[in-house]
C-alpha cells in the first residue's frame, strides 16, 4: 500500500521560501543506500521527503538527521506510533478524555495550530501514552492535508492539571516524547503558548525541564488565568483563530476536537499504510515480529 500524502506537491514546492531540486534528488538517493539497521524506508514518496526537507530549512545534513531519528523512534516507541486506530481499547478513553484540534486559522504570522487541552479533569482517566498518540496523529494530519508549512504554534490549556495527573507520567516515555518533538517531528516549530498556568506549572518544569534543550525551552510562554492577552491577539494569535474560552469566535473546544477526531478516523488507512511501510523497512527478524504483533492488533480491533 502506497503512503500518499494529500497535499498537492507542485504547489507546495512553488510555495517553499527554499528548495533545490539537485539538493532535494541527493537526498532521494541518500535514502536508497542506508542499510536496514537505520529503518528508513526505501520507498518514500517526494511528498513524505518534502515536509523533512521544509522542516529542515533545506539543510541536507539535518534533513538526513531528522528522517534518520524520525524512524528510528517510532521504532521505539510503538506505544506511540503503532496501531493508530482511534476505536481501540488502548486509544478510545483517551479521546473521551482529552481535546485535540488543527485550527482552521492561522497565526498572524501564517503559521498552523494545534490546540490541545484536558475534557475530563480526572487524574484517573489521564494516560501519557495513547494522549501522545493522538497529538503525533493530529500533526500527521495536518502534514498530511496541508504539507509544508513556513510553521507551526502549539496551543496548551493547562486548566484542570492536578498533582494527580503528574503522578501518571512516565519519565521513559517523556523522554521519548521530547526526543521525537526535538529531534524528529518534521515541522518548523516556532512557538509553544501555555494558557492558564495552574498553580502545578512549578512542579510540572521540575518534571519536564530536563528533557528540554534551551532552545526549545525558550519557545514556550505561559499566559496565567488573568493576563490581558489583547498584545497576544495582535501579534501571535488573533481572536478569529481561537476557540471562546481562549476569547476567540471560533465553535467551542467540544466541536473541534470531534471534527479533529473524525480526519483523524477518516486517515485509518493512511495511518495503517504508513506502519506498513515502517515494518518492510526493518531487517528481517525484526520485520517478522512487527507483522506479527500487528496482525494481532488488526484481530483485537
Amino acid at each position: 500500500m502506497v503512503v500518499d500524502l494529500e497535499y498537492d506537491y507542485n504547489a507546495a514546492v512553488a510555495s517553499m521560501d527554499i528548495f533545490s531540486q539537485q539538493d532535494f534528488d541527493s537526498i532521494k538517493e541518500w535514502t536508497q543506500k542506508l542499510d536496514k539497521s537505520k529503518y528508513v524506508p526505501k520507498d518514500l514518496t517526494d511528498k513524505q521527503l518534502l515536509v523533512f526537507y521544509n522542516a529542515c530549512y533545506g539543510d541536507l545534513d539535518r534533513t538526513k538527521g531528522c528522517i534518520e531519528r524520525y524512524y528510528q523512534i517510532r521504532k521505539n516507541a510503538p506505544e506511540m506510533f503503532d496501531n493508530r486506530v482511534l476505536s481501540s481499547d488502548e486509544v478510545q478513553p483517551t479521546v473521551e478524555a482529552l481535546e485535540y484540534a488543527v485550527l482552521p486559522e492561522k497565526s498572524c504570522a501564517g503559521y498552523d495550530l494545534i490546540y490541545h487541552r484536558l475534557h475530563s479533569t480526572e487524574p484517573s482517566k489521564y494516560h501519557l501514552e495513547p494522549g501522545c498518540k493522538l497529538l503525533f496523529m493530529t500533526v500527521d494530519a495536518c502534514l498530511n492535508k496541508r504539507g509544508p508549512q513556513p510553521g507551526y504554534i502549539f496551543l496548551f490549556d493547562m486548566q484542570g492539571v492536578k498533582l494527580g495527573h503528574l503522578t501518571r507520567v512516565s519519565l521513559s516515555s517523556l523522554r521519548k516524547f521530547f526526543q521525537y518533538v526535538q529531534e524528529a517531528m518534521p515541522v518548523r516549530m516556532r512557538e509553544i503558548h501555555v494558557f492558564n498556568t495552574e498553580p502545578i506549572l512549578d512542579k510540572l518544569l521540575l518534571l519536564i525541564r530536563p528533557f528540554m534543550d534551551k532552545k526549545f525551552f525558550d519557545m514556550i510562554k505561559f499566559h496565567h488565568k488573568n493576563e490581558d492577552l489583547e498584545k497576544f491577539y495582535e501579534t501571535v494569535v488573533p481572536r478569529c483563530a481561537l476557540p471562546p474560552d481562549h476569547g476567540g469566535t471560533l465553535p467551542d473546544t467540544q466541536t473541534l476536537h470531534k471534527k479533529c477526531m473524525q480526519t483523524l478516523k477518516s486517515m485509518e488507512p493512511y495511518f495503517r499504510a504508513e506502519e506498513e511501510q515502517r515494518i518492510n523497512a526493518l531487517p528481517d527478524k525484526k520485520r517478522d515480529k512487527a507483522m506479527e504483533k500487528a496482525f494481532k492488533n488488526l484481530e483485537i480491533d
